[in-house]
Order: structure tokens, then C-alpha cells, then sequence
């Protein structure tokens, strides 16, 4: 036995030495926890925009393809169906809005034409802007995700 702990001050420097134990490891998990969520948010935000543009490219792609399979008398995409696609794209994809929907009849070259006939293709063009939740990520700013589809008139 030591002269300290014969005297009474052994199982008082014992509780300090616990106290100050308890305040390292809160002031450790403060610096390890701000990495942690910024790594864990980050990844949120990166999986939120990896949905956003697949919805994207998965809207271009069904407009595009309704545009042909359901043919209007005068205008491009105007048909009852192609209108439900478009609107159902629209609840589907986050943030998607007619403005963000660009329709025209092209031909081979990608040159615009007046009248969509066989062998010429529908190009729709989804445009959408996602804004990261991600606090280092949100200083960049909004992020345009867009996506082109064509499909060639049969």
C-alpha cells in the first residue's frame, strides 16, 4: 500500500482522473460526430441525386416514347396519352415542371422540322434542378440535371 492511499487521497485523485476521462471523451466524440454527419448527409444528398437524375432520364425516355407510339393529328406530344406521360413524369420526377420540358420533331441531322413523318425522330429534353441539403454542398448552389431522348416515327 502506498503512503497515499493510507492517508485517504487515493480514491480522490481516482474520481478526477474519471472525471476528466468523461470530459476527453465528450470533447473526442464532438470532434469525430461533425465529420461523421457531414460524410452521412453527404451521401444522402449524393443518393438523392443519383433518384433525381434517373427519374430524369427515365421521364425523357417515356415522353419520347409516347410521343411516337401515340400520334396527335397536329401537334408534337399533344395526344390524350402523351399528355397523361407527361403529367404523370411530372408528379414522378422531384421538381420537374413544364418549363423544364422541352418537345420538337427532328429529323437525322437534329435539325428541327415543321411535321414529324416516318424516319424522323421526337427529342424531348428534361431539365431539372436539384439543390444539395448538405451544408458544404449546398454552397455550391443548385445543380442542373438534364437528359435528351430520341425516338425515331415509325
Amino acid at each position: 500500500m502506498s503512503y497515499r492511499t493510507r492517508i485517504g487521497v487515493g480514491p480522490v485523485l481516482r474520481r478526477r482522473w474519471a472525471r476528466s476521462q468523461r470530459g476527453q471523451a465528450l470533447v473526442e466524440f464532438t470532434l469525430v460526430i461533425i465529420p461523421f454527419l457531414l460524410l452521412l448527409f453527404a451521401m444522402l444528398d449524393l443518393g438523392r441525386g443519383i433518384y433525381t437524375y434517373n427519374a430524369v432520364s427515365q421521364a425523357a425516355r417515356e415522353m419520347a416514347r409516347s410521343m411516337t407510339s401515340h400520334e396527335s393529328c397536329c401537334d408534337t406530344g399533344s395526344s390524350t396519352e402523351a399528355q397523361e406521360i407527361r403529367e404523370a413524369q411530372k408528379r414522378t420526377v422531384p421538381g420537374l415542371a413544364d418549363s423544364g420540358i422541352s418537345v420538337a420533331c427532328v429529323d437525322i441531322n437534329d435539325a428541327a422540322v415543321a411535321r414529324c413523318r416516318p424516319g424522323d425522330y421526337a427529342r424531348v429534353r428534361v431539365t431539372v434542378s436539384f439543390s444539395p441539403v448538405t451544408p458544404l454542398l449546398g454552397l455550391v448552389g443548385p445543380i442542373e440535371l438534364s437528359s435528351t431522348a430520341r425516338q425515331q416515327y415509325t
